[in-house]
């Protein structure tokens, strides 16, 4: 994975590790007097651009990313980079771990395939680019097993897609509905503790990345948001039998007391202390 803690010229502002997630790394960091040296990554690097800009150097091969753009690296693709005169750039970075790419490859198309490639250097697909701000702020905001699986599926299986050369398996629309239903009633079961992603799709029948999109289209939400509303709905039962905020925090699936309340409150308008009071 790449560090860069030290280097004169180049601040890293912060830096998350994720172990759920094959130990993700994502780091923001900005630079506007330091030029990279080529140097190369044993890792899949995924750069979004937030401000500025910079000249990415890759096999000879000169690309310029600009604000709102990612830049895709393969693993050892030598590359080197310069920032744009006088203004630099902001950027987030995304280490992901190769056989961590192997398994969204396997999510996506049903089967080993081996290690993807990224085909171009620049993408820039508003779309790609809002998937990987949303990861990058469950992984900072420490958000739900599901949530970051999810939300990291989506991201990665998306940039394969849309700029590697992955074709999601075909898919057969007559065992959707039960597969949702089934999805549904896995959600129900493991309230309380962690729900992985990989499990939920296992216990409907479908691979994860088709889970993810036919469970939207049919019940209009994620299963990660779906799970949020039934911890919020199982906790407002509990309150309303006299249960404490904290014991029904911990009896659905909350990680501490203050997720719990500032998500109670979300759906509710209300904290759960207060709520508890209306019975």
């Amino acid at each position: 994975m790449a560090h860069h803690e030290g280097i004169p010229g180049l601040e890293e502002v912060r830096f998350a590790r994720d172990e759920d997630l094959g130990g993700l790394e994502v780091r923001l960091a900005r630079y506007k007097d330091f030029a990279f040296a080529n140097h190369w990554h044993d890792c899949y690097s995924i750069g979004a651009a937030l401000s500025g800009g910079s000249l990415c150097i890759r096999n000879r091969e000169n690309s310029v990313i600009q604000t709102g753009q990612l830049c895709l690296l393969n693993p050892g693709q030598v590359h080197s980079g310069i920032p744009a005169r006088d203004v630099g750039i902001t950027y987030l970075m995304f280490y992901v771990d190769p056989e961590e790419m192997r398994r969204v490859v396997t999510r996506v198309t049903g089967r080993d395939e081996g290690y993807p490639e990224f085909r171009n250097v620049i993408s820039a697909d508003p779309a790609l680019f809002q998937a990987m701000m949303r990861l990058d702020r469950a992984v900072f905001g420490k958000g739900g097993l599901l949530t970051r699986e999810s939300l990291s599926l989506a991201a990665l299986a998306g940039l394969l897609v849309r700029a590697g050369h992955l074709r999601p398996a075909s898919r057969c629309d007559d065992g959707e509905p039960g597969a949702v239903a089934r999805a549904r009633e896995y959600l129900a079961a493991n309230l309380a503790g962690p729900v992985r992603l990989d499990d939920l799709a296992r216990a409907a029948g479908l691979s994860a990345y088709h889970l993810l999109r036919v469970f939207k289209k049919a019940v209009g939400v994620t299963p990660h948001a779906w799970l949020t509303q039934l911890r919020v709905e199982r906790a407002r039962h509990l309150l309303l039998r006299g249960v404490s905020p904290a014991e029904a925090a911990l009896s659905t699936g909350f990680y501490d007391q203050s997720h719990f309340t500032n998500t109670f409150r979300r759906f509710m308008g209300v904290t759960p202390r207060r709520y508890r009071l209306l019975r």
